[in-house]
């Protein structure tokens, strides 16, 4: 691979920027706005019922605790596949397991959402992977009025499975029915006929509120879609009137604004690769191929996604590949010290140790962000993926 450059780090911004983020309206459409503004991908199964329904895999192998339930959500995920597995809607009690499966379809993670916040009596309405961190988001949302359970509802949680500890929870009533995340927010909303009804926007990492913005009418789907023309990300987000708004993060920036930040690219398709192709279209020239996931890793870079084709760099060829069949990995990992590449270029390897000339995997370019997480590990340091371990030399890096 040539000098790929590769960051573990999604965005770190300084906190008096942080301060400053917010929604901020854009635009009101209305009822006055096309179906085909929108592409409903964060919901399959439309804005009926609260909990979105899509089973990309119904034939992924059962655990234990997932018998006698049935399988709402099956879904790819950066290392495999997430499941939640919940009790028929006709049932009197609640029970939600999501189990999380490797590749290979192997069970790594099995989570009682019950059990780990101790809330048998609300429900889970939306469920989310972060391939960015590795936790697992969900909802345990009012069924009814928050006022029949005292208004101790609708909270939501990150919850990490390998640690198996809560990262973080919110507030009581601040998510019912569907969440979305980016690279460091997570929208989401929280509202029920007479109760009051609000748009959050959150920390990713923290589960602190940016903004909580009041609704008249409960929101019911989100969409974030990124202008190519300026680099912004927007919000768009439609109510129980099915009116349309717009929002933009004020302070915030999208992933192709950044210098020293990229998101890896990989395929997702069932043939393990997609054609680079010279335009968005079937019509361009092909260039190169983007593979799959080489030791949990992307061999290309993001540099704009698309609703239906999206740019990225391989191997030095910028071009456009099919966005359905693209997966993608923005490496966040916290807060914390920086790992900054300190010689040109510097070397990371791949193993499951440090020890016995292990190739390297890829080069990073000087002052460029590798970690934010690491690990000490004799004279590397270990950084982790979903599938393999990477090391860094401590004599190439600096941290700060």
């Amino acid at each position: 691979m040539k000098r790929i450059v590769l960051s573990l780090v999604a965005l770190f911004t300084m906190m008096s920027t942080l301060q400053a983020q917010r929604l901020v309206s854009v635009k009101n459409y209305g009822a006055d706005w096309q179906k085909s503004m929108l592409t409903m991908k964060n919901k399959p199964n439309g804005i009926i019922y609260r909990l979105r329904e899509e089973k990309q895999n119904e034939y992924l192998p059962r655990v234990e605790e997932t018998r006698g339930l049935e399988q709402f959500i099956s879904e790819r995920i950066d290392i495999g596949w997430l499941a939640l597995y919940r009790l028929p809607l006709s049932a009197d009690d609640y029970k939600f397991i999501v189990v999380i499966y490797d590749t290979n379809e192997k069970p790594l993670y099995t989570v009682d959402l019950c059990a780990v916040t101790g809330n048998n009596y609300c429900e889970v309405q939306d469920v989310r992977w972060d391939n960015d961190t590795h936790n697992l988001l969900f909802n345990m949302a009012c069924p009814s009025y928050s006022r029949e359970i005292d208004g101790k509802g609708s909270k939501l949680h990150c919850y990490n499975p390998e640690r198996r500890e809560m990262v973080w929870s919110t507030d009581w009533l601040t998510s019912n029915d569907i969440f979305i995340l980016d690279s460091k927010f997570v929208f989401c909303s929280y509202g029920f006929t007479s109760e009051k009804k609000f748009l959050f926007m959150l920390d990713k990492f923290t589960g602190k509120v940016y903004s909580k913005l009041p609704f008249t009418y409960k929101v019911e789907y989100l969409e974030l879609q990124a202008d190519p023309g300026n680099g912004r990300e927007y919000l768009y987000a439609v109510d129980y009137n099915d009116h349309l708004f717009k929002f933009y993060v004020e302070g915030g920036k999208t992933v192709a604004e950044t210098g020293k930040v990229f998101t890896v690219a990989y395929a997702v398709s069932d043939d393990g690769y997609l054609n680079i192709r010279s335009l968005p279209g079937m019509n361009g020239r092909v260039l190169g191929k983007l593979w799959m996931q080489d030791h949990g890793l992307g061999r290309g870079i993001l540099i704009e996604r698309g609703q239906t084709w999206s740019k990225v760099c391989v191997d030095d060829v910028e071009g456009w590949v099919y966005t359905k069949y693209l997966g993608t990995q923005t490496w966040v990992a916290g807060h914390g010290p920086k790992l900054i590449a300190k010689e040109d270029p510097t070397a990371i390897w791949v193993g499951n140790n440090a020890d016995g000339g292990l190739n390297v995997f890829c080069a990073v370019d000087k002052g460029t962000i590798i970690a934010d997480t690491f690990f000490d590990h004799g004279e590397y340091y270990e950084l982790r993926t979903g599938h393999d371990y990477l090391f860094v030399r401590k004599t190439d890096v600096i941290v700060k």
